[in-house]
């Protein structure tokens, strides 16, 4: 038994000693990753559970049924995380935590990263720092939250990994996510700029509609 379902059953059987506990179900158009369509514009099918404690550690994992471009990719994304969070204000707080990225049929493809996060009222920087020479990754973000809405824009930068150009770039993406008693319909536009050819350049829109449910 690997490590992730070790930390799976761990907290399925410690669930009431965290405070605050969420599932969450989603319906998307695509699955895209750091500005990269990982399901070559096909929906998907996504799942993620979510444990935070008060003070301040949490932890979470998710599946989602994306990653098949061709018949010789992952069917299947699964992944866990966990970290610490430390808040010095209502706007202002950072956090350390641990991501691990698994593909159950195609192992090779699995990766892992440390995530530093420092928000501080609308705005975000995250910095991955990727393990056993996956590359890094940053990303800047502004939210805005008006009404049941909430506006979103991003910017990220990702080197290649393994020499594939097609991974190697920036990527700009704007949103709305909008609530709608128990549910959330959201969709974004994103913009994917390769640092090489010209031809890799992508871009799109996403829709998504998922629920939410506190237990």
């Amino acid at each position: 038994m690997n490590n992730f379902y070790k930390i799976l059953i761990f907290f399925l059987f410690h669930l009431p000693a965290f405070s605050e506990n969420e599932i969450n179900i989603s319906l998307n158009s695509d699955s895209v990753w750091r500005g990269i369509t990982q399901n070559n514009g096909e929906p998907t099918i996504g799942a993620d559970v979510n444990f935070s404690v008060n003070n301040g550690f949490f932890s979470g994992a998710w599946i989602e049924s994306c990653c098949s471009e061709t018949s010789s990719y992952p069917t299947r994304e699964i992944g866990f995380y966990a970290g610490y969070e430390k808040s010095f204000s209502e706007d202002l707080a950072i956090s350390l935590n641990y991501v691990a990225t698994n593909y159950p049929n195609s192992k090779i493809d699995n990766y892992d990263e440390i995530e530093l996060n420092f928000s501080f009222y609308n705005f975000e920087v995250s910095y991955f720092k990727g393990l056993d020479n996956f590359p890094d990754y940053y990303e800047l973000s502004y939210n805005y939250d008006f009404f049941n809405n909430s506006f979103y824009l991003t910017y990220g930068d990702f080197d290649s990994f393994k020499n594939d150009e097609a991974s190697n770039g920036s990527n700009y993406s704007f949103g709305i996510d909008t609530l709608m008693k128990d549910f959330t319909f959201s969709f974004f536009y994103y913009y994917f700029n390769a640092n090489g050819l010209n031809d890799l350049d992508d871009d799109g829109i996403v829709f998504s509609l998922s629920k939410k449910t506190s237990f």
